[in-house]
């Protein structure tokens, strides 16, 4: 499994950049995944708690799970910002504080993303389901021959 960590980070970023939800590249950067055990399982999780700063973190899961609408606006600042690194037009007659004051609004009010269904994107899972196949493939492999393994020790006992 920790092969494929490093597998999982590269396919977030990809998808974070396939998805155009990518400005500077501080959020995708910040992405780390770290293979965990317990006694039954062995899995990868995204941890953002040691890689990510606050506002990465902060970043990352509003991309993920979304914005539920009806809340307060967040603030127009890091919006006009992130418009300036996206190179995104003011709207018609605007200067870009006025432009990103009413995308914030729109957000409080409506939620996130709106070609998302204001939701989120599940990056993370999108992400999976890029190295999904090659992760069943190598475990299929893996399984197979402990299988194997299994039968030929059982078989030498029971024959002597």
């Amino acid at each position: 499994m920790n092969r494929y960590a490093p597998q999982v980070q590269r396919a977030i970023r990809a998808q974070m950049i396939s998805d155009g939800l990518y400005s500077t590249g501080k959020t995708a950067r910040s992405v780390s995944a770290k293979v965990g055990e317990t006694d039954n399982s062995i899995g990868i999780g995204i941890d953002k708690s040691s890689a990510f700063s606050g506002s990465s973190a902060f970043v990352f899961d509003i991309l993920q799970f979304g914005r539920k609408a009806g809340r307060t606006q967040p603030p127009y600042r890091p919006i006009a910002r992130w418009m300036k690194q996206k190179n995104i037009s003011d709207f018609p007659g605007m200067n870009t504080r006025q432009t990103a004051f009413l995308i914030a609004r729109s957000i409080g009010r409506k939620g996130t993303i709106k070609r998302f269904g204001y939701q989120g994107r599940n990056i993370s899972e999108l992400a999976m389901l890029r190295i999904v196949r090659a992760i069943l493939s190598d475990s299929s492999e893996a399984y197979i021959k402990d299988v194997e393994q299994h039968l030929k020790n059982s078989t030498s006992k029971n024959v002597n």
